[in-house]
């Protein structure tokens, strides 16, 4: 009989680590094939350095019986003699499509690391081919997860505070991401990369309501813009129109522009003013700080991390980061309808977004808009 498999496309920061903590993937799927004794780990790699590494990582996760490491160039091969329980893809935007649709056609399950694509008609080529073959395609919008957010929803549509009027997002990184951390980064900008988590969760607040949208941005040119050509922060003002004819106007401030001190890897802001009232959501004040020789750390405990679960006297992942794997992983067997789960046919606003809002940057901030 053969082995179950989950399949792992990237060997990055999402998946191994980085300088701000452990990669979310790799471990989550770890805890789960521990826990359930259901299936093995294929993780591939591209180049006899990355085998190197991805084999002291392994040894370092006490996880030698649990992953097997495989060459990219056998991937073909092995989807055609394995049995593959779901795939996971966490590499640069600009291969999305080739991997998602490579397993879509195999009917493999898919998770795939945001945005979509970054390509409006790849995007919406892949949403076809998971409706016509039936297999899903789960785009890791994992702030849908947050319970911050599940509860800003929540209020949302019970209207306790009448319309919303404003949402206004703040979301900044640091510098040294883009500049010494991502290889790849001169292929995308900061609002792709991060920004289009607070562009899904309006479609996650407002699912299937949102009838069209206008969009004007302007990048800043900074040190990053003199490094790379990178824009180090992108300002972009959003009117959008629901189906009920109510306008929001919504603001983001979005940048890789934090400087080497900065407490946190991620500093996100959103305040949402209604008629009657106002919700302030504030990912790192709401953390935990620890306080050393170097400097204050502001981690957050909710996204993803490994703590104390008093039940099992062990330490386990949790957190909305790992929630997002696992919520996908009892998809595949459940199958529920929910039209707010991150399937991709509930998240392709954001790629309308993003071609919108890189039209708008080329064009030194003309209003683009945009039919849903």
């Amino acid at each position: 009989m053969k082995n179950k498999y989950f399949i792992i496309i990237g060997n990055g920061s999402f998946v191994c680590k980085d300088n701000f903590g452990p990669g979310v993937i790799l471990r989550s799927l770890l805890q789960y094939v521990q826990e359930t004794k259901q299936n093995n780990i294929a993780l591939f790699y591209r180049s006899e350095e990355k085998r190197l590494y991805l084999e002291e990582k392994i040894a370092s996760l006490d996880a030698k019986s649990d992953v097997s490491l495989h060459s990219i160039h056998t991937l073909d091969q092995f989807i055609q003699e394995e049995n593959i329980t779901a795939a996971f893809i966490s590499v640069p935007d600009n291969v999305h499509f080739f991997y998602a649709k490579k397993f879509l056609l195999s009917h493999i399950a898919t998770w795939l690391v945001k945005p979509i694509t970054d390509n409006l008609s790849q995007a919406q080529e892949l949403a076809i081919l998971s409706k016509q073959h039936n297999t899903p395609l789960w785009i890791d919008f994992h702030k849908r997860f947050d319970h911050a957010n599940r509860l800003a929803y929540m209020n949302i549509q019970q209207q306790k505070y009448g319309k919303l009027l404003h949402y206004s997002v703040q979301y900044t990184q640091p510098l040294t991401l883009p500049r010494d951390t991502f290889s790849w980064s001169e292929q995308t900008n900061v609002f792709s990369y991060i920004g289009c988590h607070y562009v899904d969760l309006l479609e996650f607040f407002y699912p299937q309501k949102i009838a069209s949208f206008k969009i004007s941005a302007l990048g800043t040119k900074g040190t990053l813009y003199k490094e790379k050509g990178l824009h180090d922060s992108i300002i972009a003002t959003m009117h959008l129109q629901l189906h009920s004819k109510e306008t929001i106007i919504a603001s983001f401030q979005v940048g890789w522009n934090d400087p080497e001190g900065t407490p946190s890897k991620s500093h996100q802001r959103l305040e949402l003013t209604f008629e009657k009232g106002r919700f302030i959501l504030d990912q790192k004040e709401r953390g935990f700080e620890i306080w050393d020789n170097t400097k204050t750390h502001q981690v957050n405990p909710y996204f993803f991390i490994q703590s104390y679960d008093p039940m099992t006297n062990a330490y386990k992942y949790n957190g909305y980061g790992y929630d997002s794997i696992i919520n996908f992983l009892h998809h595949i067997e459940k199958r529920e309808k929910s039209i707010t789960i991150p399937l991709i046919h509930n998240t392709l606003f954001s790629e309308y977004v993003l071609k919108a809002l890189k039209e708008s940057l080329i064009n030194n901030g003309k209003w683009i808009e945009e039919q849903l």
